[in-house]
């Protein structure tokens, strides 16, 4: 007659205490090695995005320009110097630029229409939880209420406009606190508009700024 196996054989015994932590451990050091690789791609992902907009941006400025050969700001805003407009926020607080190239204007004549002909030039998401797309506190109504454009850390972005005609723009790089960066910077931008994030540290001038020319 047969005995039944004995459970203590090596077939049918359990992880050992010292075999479970050294799975832990392994395990442990999966997941360290695997977090910082996602968080890089993720970063990559969110700059590439970023990059995306801007050129958006800088398309739909172009668009406008060949359309109505002007920038689009109001030219009462533009105080008839020689230099160009002082770079703004692209929060709706000083210039509705965004609005302008939405087509998101008044046209009840109760302000100067900037984009008459209601050309969209330019298509963007509206922000999810006030991150990444148009901020619009009128809900929508494209009514001409100021709507805000926010990055992917919900700041708005900051824009410049060769609203002189020089064909150059001051460079922003140049006073930017990483000296590899402000040190190779030239002192102007061969461009009719920039436009750069603030990047995920939300600092202006730093390293992580994510610009529309580099």
């Amino acid at each position: 007659m047969k005995t039944p196996p004995s459970f203590t054989s090596a077939a049918y015994r359990g992880f050992t205490l010292i075999e479970l932590l050294v799975v832990i451990v392994i395990i442990a050091i999966l997941v360290g090695l695997a977090v910082p690789a996602y968080n890089t791609v993720m970063g990559k992902a969110q700059t590439l995005k970023i990059k995306a907009t801007l050129k958006d941006i800088q398309v739909a400025v172009g668009h406008y320009r060949t359309e109505y050969n002007r920038f689009p700001i109001d030219p009462n805003d533009l105080g008839g110097g020689e230099s160009d407009i002082e770079p703004f926020l692209t929060d709706g607080s000083t210039h509705p630029t965004i609005n302008i190239l939405m087509a998101n204007v008044d046209t009840s004549g109760a302000s100067t229409n900037m984009n008459p002909k209601q050309i969209k030039f330019l298509d963007l998401p509206f922000a999810r939880n006030n991150m990444f797309g148009i901020i619009d506190p009128s809900g929508g109504a494209n009514d001409g209420t100021p709507v805000q454009l926010v990055d992917t850390w919900g700041l708005p972005y900051k824009m410049l406009m060769d609203t002189n005609y020089d064909n150059r723009l001051e460079n922003p790089d140049k006073s930017n606190l990483d000296q590899n960066i402000s040190g190779r910077a030239p002192q102007f931008l061969n461009s009719s508009t920039a436009i750069y994030s603030f990047g995920p540290d939300k600092s202006e001038f730093t390293k992580d700024d994510i610009t529309s020319w580099r």
